[in-house]
């Protein structure tokens, strides 16, 4: 520490630049460890499983009751097969009306986990079945924000969706199942509600527990055959319907995971660049400290004394950038928890605890004996007579010295080239994903959803005369050109496919059912969006509750199902379900006739246009649909502002609802800012660890060369004295730069192209070995390093000669 102390310049830099690569290895693990390393917190977690079913049209989608049943009861592989339900729900009754997480689950589900009930009881076998009345347990979140976290909310009675439900216990702090719920609730009394409808796939996703000596193989082979006899049984509906049997944590951080392993990739380059650069601040040092090691060679020392007095210094030097290092993750770690976003599991827990503290230390020691140990090497093959009497021209390296430098800096620039390609490819990504058209106008659109309760909204009329009076009393408000609904405006993150039919195209077979996405709309949403009409009329208040059932289509719609031609589409008659319907009594779907044709509008940036059916709101098809008809958002196109016109929404509302919330009131521009908030964010992280980098292998250049000409002042002095002009010596010293950029860059290169298959899958129009970003990336590093050789070339062309020689 005395002799690190004695120089605290040299001490600084490489404690900084270390402090840099440390801290952003060290906050990268954090999140790392929290949500893809640290197990689930439940019982034997790596036996839990999730089920689902698989289509070729949806390779992943939650499965229908019926078929959950079926595989609950057919299955032997599995000790428990329980089920869970995501949905949100209006809490009232106990204060202002609240918008609330929820979930439903089958009563196995908790002690599958292993988790019992801080207070109170879990679900009983009778609170799961047909008709039992309402029970619920609490989030501690929950319990502590509505209910003060006093014990005797056990026993009260909370209204949830207009109905009414008793608290029998409190989950346990930080409990979290794929998502974080306020509030649990019986599935069974709902599942009673269900049509006997296998098609019908309501968002149940089947979760299991593995039984001991049965291999996750084994399983699925069981749940092959279950898939294989329900197809048999029911080829109407399960033709073609396989069941994947995937980990729970596996299906859990699976949208995240690729975005973290690019990250650590781009952390770990950083800190390996941190090393190299202060393994040649060390080697640089070391020729000044020949001397020294050689007097303390010739007194006694041993190779491996000095070897360790070296490294120790090595160590201390880590020991203290990881420190600091360590403030600066303290920093990060926030803005990482962002990325890996609130519903990941072990996102609650990403926090700097022991295992991060350990890690930090571990990696400080190793990269303190990584960077150290070639210097060390490297310094204790001193030759003790003359260095002791080296005298005049100075100190000298050697040819291997030289060559180790010139190695380390050839590594920095092959992986800055790497993170750099990784950042212009993730740039280039989300530019191609900002710009692609959206196919509506978003300016002065403002959004809020309005999801209705199942009781006070159970009817068609009931929702249609909400509707009418909101609609009237937002019309009124100061600066609202329109006032629509939807169930699923663009980037709402919802949106409905369902099965239907084309009148007097009758399926033959199960291969030949068609999928479409269903939106139901009000007369004036495509004119608030701006979205144009290609062929006949749009929907207008006279397609009311009573009226003739119609129909709008997209144009992606025409383009699969008529050979794009609108004249044919436009008359023709749809129906909901796989196949035809008698389209009277309470099983029948009536028919809808196509009146209109519009251009296609997506549902966020990164998804295909899907053919698109759009149907009146005030004209619900058939009952059981309900639910998705209250899934209620409001779209207002203003005359200015949109953002200025929330506080009038929410008085209006208000006015005719007063237990009616609103949640995430947005426009219309921020929703679209929001969806591309997560690949916005990792690519400015690697972009930031790319131009870090790309600074210290700069410096890395900068330094080999500069110590370069500082050894071979007295040579080029020479050659000035010989004639050698100021262009010769600055394209001497360029050239020997120039060179080591070329290895380094074409090593990245390389590099770059074997790594790429890692970065496919987060790009969006564009390849992962696009050309062009290859050579920008290239192009780029070339020029950087070239300026950061011409300094001390120019410093080099400035020798005079005369007070040198002299």
């Amino acid at each position: 520490m005395r002799v690190l102390a004695a120089r605290p310049g040299f001490s600084a830099v490489a404690i900084l630049t270390l402090a840099l690569g440390i801290g952003a290895n060290a906050a990268i693990f954090t999140v790392v460890h929290a949500v893809l390393l640290r197990s689930l917190p439940f019982r034997d977690p790596a036996r839990l499983v999730l089920l689902i079913e698989r289509t070729s049209q949806f390779p992943t989608q939650t499965t229908s009751w019926q078929n959950f049943v079926d595989w609950r009861d057919q299955t032997k592989s599995f000790d428990t097969v329980a089920a869970v339900r995501s949905l949100t729900m209006t809490l009232t009754g106990s204060g202002e009306a609240d918008r609330i997480a929820a979930k439903m689950v089958t009563a196995p589900l908790l002690p599958m986990l292993g988790v019992a009930p801080a207070i109170g009881r879990a679900f009983a076998a009778g609170d799961d079945r047909a008709g039992a009345a309402g029970v619920a347990l609490l989030s501690d979140a929950l319990w502590h924000r509505r209910f003060g976290g006093t014990a005797d909310a056990i026993g009260r009675t909370m209204t949830l969706d207009n109905q009414p439900y008793t608290i029998v216990g409190v989950l346990p702090a930080g409990f979290q199942l794929l998502q974080a719920a306020d509030v649990l609730l019986p599935m069974g009394p709902w599942a009673a509600t269900l049509p006997d409808d296998r098609s019908w796939h309501p968002g149940i996703f089947p979760l299991a527990r593995v039984k001991s000596r049965v291999s996750l193989a084994q399983a699925q082979a069981e749940m092959d055959v279950i898939s294989n006899r329900l197809a048999t049984q029911y080829p109407e509906f399960n033709h073609g319907v396989t069941a994947e049997v995937k980990p729970l944590h596996e299906f859990a951080v699976q949208n995240v995971r690729q975005s973290l392993l690019v990250l650590t990739a781009a952390v770990a380059f950083v800190l390996l660049i941190a090393c190299a650069n202060v393994a040649n601040l060390l080697l640089a040092r070391a020729v000044g400290r020949r001397k020294e090691i050689a007097i303390r060679t010739a007194i006694g020392a041993t190779r491996l004394r000095i070897a360790g007095q070296l490294l120790t210094e090595s160590i201390v030097l880590a020991v203290a950038g990881g420190a600091v290092g360590l403030l600066l993750a303290f920093w990060t770690v926030p803005l990482l928890a962002a990325l890996a976003g609130a519903n990941t599991p072990g996102a609650a827990a990403i926090s700097i605890d022991p295992t991060a503290l350990s890690f930090t230390i571990a990696i400080s020691i190793v990269t303190g004996f990584v960077f150290g140990l070639a210097p060390a090497v490297q310094t204790t093959r001193v030759d003790v007579s003359g260095a002791i009497n080296e005298a005049g021209r100075g100190t000298q390296a050697g040819a291997a010295h030289h060559r180790l430098r010139s190695l380390l800096v050839i590594a920095e620039m092959a992986l800055a080239t790497m993170l750099l390609v990784a950042a212009v490819l993730l740039t280039k990504s989300l530019l191609r994903l900002q710009d692609v058209s959206t196919g509506f106008n978003a300016a002065n659109v403002l959004v809020a959803d309005a999801p209705l309760s199942p009781v006070k909204y159970a009817t068609a009329a009931q929702r249609n005369l909400l509707v009418d009076r909101l609609r009237e009393r937002l019309r009124a408000l100061p600066g609202v050109a329109l006032a629509e609904v939807a169930t699923a405006p663009p980037f709402s993150g919802n949106g409905s496919s369902i099965h239907f039919n084309i009148t007097g195209r009758p399926p033959k077979g199960p291969e030949e059912f068609i999928i479409t996405g269903f939106r139901p709309v009000s007369d004036g949403y495509f004119r608030a969006l701006g979205v144009p009409l290609l062929s006949g009329r749009a929907f207008t208040v006279r397609d009311g509750e009573h009226a003739p059932t119609v129909a709008i289509v997209n144009d992606a719609f025409v383009k699969r199902f008529f050979g794009g031609a609108a004249k044919q589409a436009l008359g023709a008659h749809t129906q909901l379900g796989a196949t035809p319907s008698p389209t009277e009594g309470p099983d029948g779907a009536p028919l809808m006739e196509i009146v209109g044709v519009v251009g296609d509008t997506k549902q966020a940036f990164e998804t295909a246009v899907q053919p698109t059916l759009f149907v009146p709101y005030e004209q619900p098809p058939i009952d059981i649909l309900g639910g998705m008809y209250r899934n209620l958002s409001i779209v207002l196109k203003t005359t200015s502002d949109a953002a200025a016109v929330a506080p009038g929404l929410r008085a209006a509302m208000q006015e005719v609802d007063r237990d009616q919330p609103l949640v995430r009131v947005r426009t219309m521009e921020e929703a679209m800012s929001e969806s591309v908030a997560q690949p916005r964010l990792r690519t400015a992280l690697v972009a930031l660890f790319s131009a870090l980098a790309l600074v210290l292998s700069l410096i890395g250049v900068y330094g080999v060369m500069a110590y370069a000409v500082s050894e071979r002042t007295h040579e080029l002095g020479v050659r000035i004295a010989l004639g050698a002009n100021p262009a010769d010596i600055r394209r001497l010293v360029i050239g020997e730069g120039t060179r080591l950029a070329a290895v380094g860059i074409a090593i990245g290169v390389a590099g770059a192209l074997a790594a790429s298959r890692a970065l496919g899958a987060l790009l969006f129009g564009v390849s992962a070995t696009d050309p062009a970003t290859f050579a920008a990336a290239a192009g780029g590093v070339a020029i950087a390093g070239l300026a950061a050789a011409y300094l001390p070339a120019r410093r080099a062309s400035r020798i005079d000669p005369v007070v040198l020689l002299r």
